[in-house]
């Protein structure tokens, strides 16, 4: 059913490999044609499970000179143009293994308005309302600092989220991790599970964007 192989233990090592250049050439050569047909596989039932088209976008760490990254992602939002100014899902991979989550980097200025409405009219329950069988985190960074639970987000916590968020230079992350060493992330299956991750962080985007399909209950 989809053509995503699933990624091998030599796709989490090349985020071990030495130089910039070097690993941005193993990152090109191994890790984004992958992407590009795990963002096409899962585009059409993301799209349906938001209720609008969500277009892939494969990172290509165009503004790096330098550092070699230390992650990569293809990433689902509503514009064709981009995703880093728009909340938006990603689905990637470091040297840990795959990361799922709903992000609102810095550079979100369309949609992080909305998104601090949100957070300052539901509080916490935000993260109450999100539910799947794997621990969900919120991250200090959209590159996957420093996650902390949310099922131990207490209010003095929030509060501190709360006010980090409103920093221009912090953004929003949100979402599930997946050790490299597990099976499921060397299969096609990797597809549903990242359906179903990006299923169960759908009421931060609904929250933030616009309305949700009617068969979902978030108010």
């Amino acid at each position: 059913m989809y053509a995503f192989p699933g990624f091998e233990p030599a796709d989490f090592a090349v985020f071990s490999v030495p130089g910039f250049h070097d690993r941005m050439s193993a990152l090109r050569m191994r890790i984004r044609p992958k992407l590009m047909v795990l963002g096409d596989d899962m585009a059409p039932e993301l799209s349906a499970i938001i209720g609008h088209e969500m277009i892939p976008h494969v990172a290509s760490h165009a503004r790096r000179r330098v550092n070699p990254p230390e992650d990569t992602w293809v990433s689902f939002s509503r514009s064709p143009r981009g995703y880093k100014r728009y909340a938006h899902f990603e689905v990637g991979l470091s040297r840990r293994g795959v990361f799922v989550r709903f992000v609102l980097k810095p550079e979100g200025v369309d949609d992080k308005p909305r998104l601090l409405e949100l957070l300052a009219r539901r509080g916490r329950a935000v993260f109450a309302d999100l539910h799947d069988p794997d621990p969900i985190f919120w991250f200090r960074s959209d590159h996957g600092d420093e996650p902390y639970p949310i099922s131990r987000i207490d209010e003095s916590a929030f509060a501190r989220i709360l006010e980090a968020t409103r920093l221009k230079t912090r953004g929003f992350t949100v979402g599930v991790e997946i050790p490299g060493q597990n099976p499921l992330v060397a299969s096609p299956a990797l597809v549903e599970r990242s359906l179903a991750i990006c299923r169960h962080l759908a009421p931060l985007y609904w929250g933030t964007v616009g309305r949700e399909p009617e068969a979902a209950s978030w108010a």
